[in-house]
């Protein structure tokens, strides 16, 4: 894709916790930046250590770390508050000093502040709302990136008449096709070595912080998993959360030996744990938008989710639905995937087919693109 515009756009991806913490928002934001076009000026500036990006200007602004041992005492939504505010003066400053046209960040109160700002560092704020946040709260953002149609829906119904509706617009996130691909029979072995696993493991994968702040229910999933049968395995990676240790001492009671915990894996291995599994599933009743689940269905994973009308956009052919409030209802599902594998690989096929079609990094980053150049009354032409 190339601009029309013969004066790039100043783009600014924006994430308080990137350099510290590996959760959706600051995936996104290293990620993106790699898959932005070229003639776009665009810088990543983080909170923490400066992420490697290719072609990509980076900035550490040395903002605190909300996982600080030294703030552990404070309660979660304390800790990200002090981690978003304590770069929020230099980012103001550098915003103006460096003209940017368009600021683009997921930090809600980070983002909230650059708005109010703005008579100060003059560029437009556009909000990724990546948690859920009504859109009456974000309606006076110059623009509000909503991850899926049932949100956009959703911001029409509430503000229904409003001209700040025009703001909001829905581009799903993407997925690395390459990077996450559907395994080899030798490199799905290998994997199963490597985490000493045997070959005849019903393996089950879960993503996700572990604890009782991000709401996963994992313990709920092990109970699901613990009544298929006895070579059903759960295994779980994610960073530890407020009421981790709770969490995994009811995982590990619902499944013994079954419930394998690998806590935060490098984001380099992960395509290894979607290579030894079977299934992708969790338990949570609402996801705002899971990378986890993306990177699942690249990989040829059929995804068991709650009956969430976003999560059942993203799955699409390649999930299956369930209540994750009725006692059984995953189990039963889990048990006929382990018993059914034409089935199984059915919805695996169709969940990279849905990962070619609809989360390309190429095809989603032009609708975004689009999106904020006409934020800034830019416009994109197509190559020729």
């Amino acid at each position: 894709m190339t601009l029309s515009a013969r004066v790039p756009l100043k783009l600014l991806l924006l994430s308080s916790g990137l350099g510290y913490t590996a959760r959706g928002i600051e995936t996104w934001m290293a990620e993106l930046a790699l898959h932005l076009p070229g003639e776009m000026h665009v810088e990543l500036w983080s909170g923490g250590p400066a992420p490697s990006a290719k072609m990509r200007l980076t900035r550490c602004l040395h903002g605190l770390n909300r996982d600080a041992r030294w703030l552990r005492r404070l309660p979660w939504h304390r800790r990200y508050l002090l981690e978003q505010l304590s770069i929020l003066p230099q980012s103001v400053a550098l915003l103006r000093w460096h003209q940017m046209d368009l600021v683009y960040c997921g930090d809600p109160v980070l983002s909230w502040h650059l708005k109010r700002f703005r008579p100060l560092h003059r560029a437009k704020v556009v909000f990724m709302n990546g948690m859920r946040l009504s859109a009456n709260w974000a309606k006076d953002f110059d623009g509000v990136h909503l991850l899926a149609p049932p949100y956009l829906d959703a911001a029409r119904r509430e503000l229904a008449g409003k001209e700040s509706v025009e703001r909001f617009f829905a581009v799903p996130h993407f997925v690395d096709l390459e990077r996450f691909a559907p395994p080899t029979p030798q490199l799905r072995a290998a994997a199963r070595q490597r985490l000493a696993l045997k070959e005849d493991d019903f393996v089950v994968l879960t993503v996700g912080p572990v604890g009782q702040v991000s709401h996963k229910r994992l313990e709920w999933l092990a109970q699901e998993v613990a009544a298929v049968d006895i070579r059903a395995i759960l295994l779980s990676a994610g960073m530890e959360e407020d009421g981790a240790e709770t969490v995994r001492a009811q995982a590990g009671k619902a499944l013994g030996d079954r419930f394998r915990f690998l806590g935060r894996v490098e984001r380099a291995a992960m395509p290894e744990l979607f290579h030894a599994a079977d299934v992708y599933a969790l338990a949570s009743l609402a996801e705002p938008f899971s990378i986890a689940i993306l990177e699942a269905l690249a990989s040829g994973l059929p995804v068991v989710h709650h009956s969430d009308e976003v999560m059942q956009w993203q799955t699409g052919s390649g999930g299956v639905a369930v209540s994750m409030t009725e006692i059984g209802a995953a189990a039963k599902v889990l048990r006929r995937l382990k018993a059914d594998f034409i089935w199984q690989r059915e919805l695996g096929a169709a969940a990279r087919k849905l990962a070619e079609d609809r989360y390309a990094p190429a095809h989603v980053s032009r609708q975004l693109v689009e999106a904020l150049l006409k934020i800034c009354g830019r416009d994109l032409i197509a190559e020729t």
